[in-house]
């Protein structure tokens, strides 16, 4: 199974925040500026026309006989006024809404000011001579109706209304589109897992907080795959152990019966057939209750709540005293020992009961599938804080095809001469297992059969 590997994400969904909020005040601002550039455009050539009144020509507004002229006011609103060097209006043109007669010069000068000017009038000058020379002004005021300042504010208010809604319709479907695609793969995703598809993988490119949740998401349905993988390993092996169960019980049961019946139906036996008839049941009776004890051996090392008694021992001390057990039957098989064990003590926590099983069963296969005249060997030594421990022998050997399951359930070597429950080294590996150890066979030029066993080392002051 392909292994997922995490990517980085983007910032964090803090920086796309801000991000956004100074992009929305910006729109904000842009659309500000457009609506009163629009607003200017529709008041100034559709609702409220006014002259350039910085190109309006004095020779328009007064006459050199000394006449205001009104066509201009007429037509852009307002009235006109003659204000003579005195400050003095001596005449006027259109309808005046003032009453106004006189003006100072700081007066006229505040009014033709439009920061100063506090009037709802705007004051337009223009400097004329009269007819024999005299020096006047022409005022045009043109009153600013409340009316158009309203019609104003609406066009602007709905202007900007319009335009804001549509940049922020813009905007966030832009934005939205940045994490609808994480969103859409994540739901997808959990569907998928609601499906049992385990193999389900996010891949996408996303803010910090996206592509935590995407890891996460990969994270877990990576484990989900492994354990139902682990599931499936588990129940197949679970069906090929009833399969085997039922095959070495039904063989050993089968003969009991058959030989069971016969002493039940036959007539009186000479004595030397009848004990020949009950040692078999004997036998079969014997393989099964081994076979039935070594299944409950496994099932109690598949059970983490049962706890190995853990001692400090001297494996080297250990390993010699096991090969003194066992050295009577080696020399009643003709076996010769091999033994390179270090006078140095080796400590390892271990289960002396469990560990003595694992032990009898190599050395046990050892004596009942090799002929006479076969070396064992045994070593031990200390390497990278482990003690490694070599047991094998020069006899028959496996076959190459055994190697690779050799270690699972119900697993007999092809060369084998007895019988078996095929559960022997299924139990070893086990053990060692409990013990943070491992159980390997090697391939050697001398030994046909080496078995490498490691466990941890314990600290001497422990």
């Amino acid at each position: 199974m392909k292994k997922h590997r995490a990517r980085p994400g983007k910032r964090s969904l803090n920086h796309s925040f801000l991000r956004h909020y100074v992009a929305i005040i910006g729109l904000l601002l842009a659309a500000l500026a457009l609506s009163l550039w629009i607003m200017d455009v529709v008041m100034n050539r559709f609702l409220d026309k006014e002259p350039d009144f910085a190109r309006v020509d004095a020779r328009e507004l007064y006459a050199a006989s000394g006449t205001l002229l009104g066509n201009l006011p007429g037509e852009y609103g307002g009235w006109l006024e003659l204000v003579d060097e005195a400050g003095k209006v001596i005449a006027s043109e259109g309808r005046k809404t003032d009453d106004v007669a006189r003006y100072t010069d700081s007066e006229l000068l505040a009014k033709l000011d439009v920061h100063r000017n506090k009037e709802a009038i705007a004051y337009h000058a223009y400097p004329v001579a009269g007819p024999n020379g005299e020096r006047y002004v022409v005022l045009w005021k043109i009153p600013e109706p409340l009316g158009k300042i309203g019609t104003a504010l609406s066009i602007l208010a709905a202007v900007f209304i319009l335009l804001l809604c549509f940049a922020l319709y813009v905007y966030t479907r832009m934005s939205v589109r940045q994490v609808r695609k994480p969103l859409r793969q994540i739901v997808e995703g959990i569907q998928g897992m609601k499906q049992l598809h385990y193999e389900t993988r996010l891949d996408f490119s996303a803010e910090k907080e996206f592509a935590e949740i995407r890891d996460a998401f990969n994270e877990m349905a990576e484990r989900l795959q492994l354990a139902s993988a682990d599931k499936e390993t588990a129940e197949k092996k679970k069906q090929n152990m009833l399969l085997h169960l039922s095959h070495d019980l039904k063989t050993p049961i089968t003969s009991i019966l058959g030989y069971s019946q016969l002493l039940l139906d036959s007539p009186p036996l000479e004595d030397s057939q009848r004990r020949q008839y009950i040692r078999y049941i004997h036998d079969k009776s014997s393989y099964m209750s081994k076979l039935i004890q070594d299944l409950f051996e496994l099932a109690k090392l598949d059970d983490h709540h049962v706890k190995l008694n853990l001692q400090k021992t001297n494996v080297t001390k250990w390993v010699r005293q096991k090969i003194a057990e066992y050295y009577p039957d080696l020399e009643q098989q003709g076996f010769s020992v091999r033994v390179e064990i270090p006078e140095t003590p080796f400590y390892v926590r271990m289960d002396v009961v469990h560990m003595n099983r694992v032990v009898a069963n190599l050395i046990g296969n050892a004596i009942k599938y090799n002929p006479t005249g076969t070396e064992l060997y045994v070593a031990a030594e200390r390497a990278a804080g482990r003690i490694l421990l070599w047991l094998g022998d020069d006899g028959v050997g496996l076959q190459e095809q055994d190697h690779e399951r050799l270690f699972e359930e119900f697993v007999r070597g092809s060369s084998a001469a007895k019988d078996g429950t095929g559960l022997g080294l299924a139990i070893c590996k086990k053990i060692m297992a409990r013990h943070h150890g491992t159980i390997e066979l090697l391939a050697d030029r001398r030994y046909s059969t080496l078995f490498r066993l490691s466990l941890p080392c314990a600290e001497e002051d422990e």
